[in-house]
């Protein structure tokens, strides 16, 4: 019975609920961030993506079980080691969806169920069609965070800021192809469980994570300064959060290319170090945005 819910609870993946904080965000950049209403409705919508994200991930270790047995790593995963049937599976992401949408229906504006349900169309197209394509494989990757943000606006109602949008995107991009990165120190049998990692190689991920990485901390930095950023929220100190987000993402793109871990959130969960600078991070915006 233990080890049963052991594996549901691995197939879910809990730990990757934290890249729903994404449907935090609107509600942590908006004037009216202290608003108990709004952080409830905020809170709400992250963890009505919390079991739709567990359901995805489910179709998408249903879709790849195969493969998963030919990986060093995955091949212990409950679907590819046979301890949960497809059927079974199935059955249980059936049922996450229900629930996330059942909780949506009767706490949030219509608005958010139609961006849960853009959510849940553009992960499976990747899992059944487009996971094999490359670079469009990563930018579906992004574009399902970008959706998490706008989920978040639409629950929050805050209206969605173009900065928020090119920062947010920009970040799932690093964080997208860095995971291709991670892959590719492990070519060798990886390439049997995601074919586009035979058009990938190090020198392109890394030509291109440069390039996103670039592109997210200035337009993170461009939005600090932007006159309507500043008209927000009263102040001109946001500049002063940039070192915390350039130290954040150099440091990812280093555990990237060191490639130890197949998964973003496992880099993250593993360096203490991130937790810091994250922490840092918000504590320094949050004195910024209540102590102008």
């Amino acid at each position: 019975m233990v080890l049963r819910i052991y594996d549901w609870a691995r197939l879910c993946r809990p730990k990757h609920w934290s890249k729903n904080v994404f449907v935090l965000l609107p509600t942590f950049f908006s004037e009216h961030f202290t608003d108990l209403n709004l952080l409830l409705d905020g809170l709400l919508a992250f963890i009505c993506f919390c079991p739709l994200s567990s359901a995805m991930y489910i179709a998408n270790d249903t879709v790849d079980r195969k493969a998963d047995r030919q990986h060093p790593r995955k091949q212990s995963r409950p679907i590819a080691a046979g301890r949960i049937s497809v059927p079974v599976a199935l059955l249980g992401s059936v049922g996450l969806i229900v629930c996330a949408f059942a909780l949506a229906v009767f706490t949030l504006p219509l608005g958010f169920l139609l961006a849960m349900a853009a959510y849940a169309g553009n992960t499976i197209a990747y899992i059944l069609w487009l996971k094999q394509r490359v670079i469009v494989d990563v930018m579906l990757i992004a574009i399902g965070f970008v959706i998490r943000l706008l989920a978040g606006c639409i629950a929050a109602n805050v209206e969605p800021s173009s900065w928020l949008i090119i920062c947010g995107f920009s970040l799932a991009l690093v964080l997208g192809f860095g995971k291709r990165r991670t892959e590719i120190e492990a070519a060798d049998v990886s390439s049997q469980f995601r074919s586009t990692l035979l058009s990938y190689n190090r020198s392109k991920l890394d030509t291109i994570l440069a390039v996103c990485t670039a592109v997210c901390l200035l337009s993170y930095m461009l939005y600090t300064v932007a006159p309507e950023t500043v008209q927000l929220h009263g102040t001109k100190n946001l500049v002063y959060t940039v070192p915390l987000v350039a130290y954040g993402l150099f440091r990812y793109l280093f555990k990237a290319q060191e490639g130890r871990k197949d998964e973003p959130t496992d880099i993250l969960f593993a360096d203490p170090v991130f937790a810091i600078t994250g922490v840092l991070w918000v504590s320094a915006v949050l004195l910024v945005l209540m102590f102008k």
